[in-house]
């Protein structure tokens, strides 16, 4: 539930506070346990969707959005030298505006409208996504009812938080209230830079510093963006595949034909998910960031070596020597191993396809065989679902490879 926006409930962010209430150095608020608990729809068979009476409540299971922390800049919080050479890196000519902060005054000042500009961007980002929630449950008649973990898990779907339009709304409303305080105190600031910075010695054109704040923040947030954006995406995929999966059911298919396409969708479920750990071991071969059990399976090989290195019969130029051929050659053996298990997936990945491939032509002779049981439209959904699969299992992929960076442990080389 990365990403989804706060309760109305929620306890007071430093986004929600004026800027006048703001250290430069806030204390951090003290990790609490988070509840995940989630609410989505497919309509389908009698086990599988339980009625409107279980609609869940959403102040108790919206998720927090502690885990976006680690995405907002903090403005008020970093060292002055780091924040004066953000301004700087974000726009030509930058050297101009260090300069120009030469007083604490002045900089505080260009601090708090910089943590405004942040606070805004990040609050329309809120915005949208709350947007995104607000045009899929006016689309989906359904939207409110719950999928049980066991429907999801069966048909390796996820559970996504399906909050109620009237709580969508409240959320829109509340964003919108935020936008409107922040950009209020906002031009408020700018006014009365734009009024000061003519007095400023050394001198600095207000356009130029504004634009290197705006600039600075926009580049800063992109990683803040990039997850925004891909929980939007994923918003729209989760809906997409559980619609897929509400018009199959809406097809009333004998239990016969429900088990066999649950049986061709596990197995293109299969084959996706090692195709993703496929990509994930070249990411790691490539970035040189092995997985900690490689690595410490290995380096229990060098235990015994240590031992004999520490004989004193061994010279210092040799004992240098055997350490380096050693540590080439635990290296060597590390990538040895996952070229190996490189063709291990590959050659699982080819079985997969195998399997499904026989599936989707017995399908076909089935549709053929038995057309009033396997009719063309039921023919017709089980391929859409599993196209719908497919997206989504490959932006899910996508994703963790663009972070994987920020998550893989690094070998060491030395």
């Amino acid at each position: 539930m990365l990403l989804t926006p706060t309760p109305t409930s929620e306890t007071t962010t430093i986004l929600d506070k004026p800027l006048s209430q703001l250290s430069i150095s806030p204390r951090k608020p003290k990790k609490t346990k988070k509840t995940i608990t989630t609410p989505p729809p497919p309509a389908a068979t009698a086990t599988a969707i339980t009625t409107t009476a279980t609609i869940i409540s959403n102040q108790e299971n919206e998720p927090s959005t502690s885990c976006l922390e680690k995405f907002i800049p903090r403005y008020l919080k970093v060292p002055d030298r780091i924040f004066k050479q953000m301004l700087s890196n974000s726009i030509e000519n930058g050297y101009l505006i260090s300069r120009c902060l030469d007083g604490p005054e002045k900089l505080q000042f260009v601090r708090q409208i910089t943590e405004m500009t942040n606070n805004l961007y990040f609050k329309d980002f809120q915005r949208q996504l709350w947007q995104e929630y607000y045009n899929l449950s006016s689309k989906d008649k359904n939207w409110v009812l719950k999928i049980t973990k066991q429907y999801a898990h069966q048909h390796h779907t996820c559970r996504m938080y399906r909050p109620q339009k009237s709580f969508i709304e409240e959320r829109q409303s509340t964003i919108t209230h935020q936008i409107k305080r922040i950009g209020d105190e906002l031009r408020e600031h700018l006014i009365k830079l734009q009024q000061n910075i003519t007095q400023w010695r050394p001198s600095i054109n207000f356009d130029l510093l504004s634009h290197a704040i705006n600039e600075c923040v926009k580049n800063s947030q992109q990683r803040l963006k990039d997850e925004f954006n891909y929980k939007k995406e994923m918003l729209t995929l989760d809906w997409i595949d559980h619609q897929s999966l509400t018009e199959f059911y809406q097809l009333k298919p004998d239990e016969e034909v429900i088990q066999f396409a649950k049986t061709l969708w596990q197995a293109a479920a299969d084959e996706l998910k090692m195709k993703e750990q496929l990509e994930i071991l070249r990411q790691r071969i490539s970035l040189k960031r092995l997985p900690t059990k490689t690595d410490q399976m290995v380096n229990q090989l060098l235990d015994d070596h240590e031992i004999t290195l520490s004989n004193p019969f061994i010279e210092k130029d040799q004992r240098a020597n055997f350490t380096s051929r050693c540590s080439k050659t635990i290296i060597q053996c590390k990538f040895n191993l996952m070229v190996i298990q490189l063709d291990e997936f590959e050659t699982i990945i080819r079985r997969h396809h195998s399997t499904l491939t026989s599936l989707q032509e017995k399908l076909s002779k089935l549709n053929k065989e038995k057309p009033r049981l396997y009719t063309n439209l039921l023919i017709d959904a089980i391929e859409q679902r599993r196209q719908a699969m497919m997206q989504r299992f490959i932006r899910l992929r996508q994703h963790k490879l663009k972070t994987f960076f920020d998550e893989a442990p690094t070998m060491d080389d030395n």
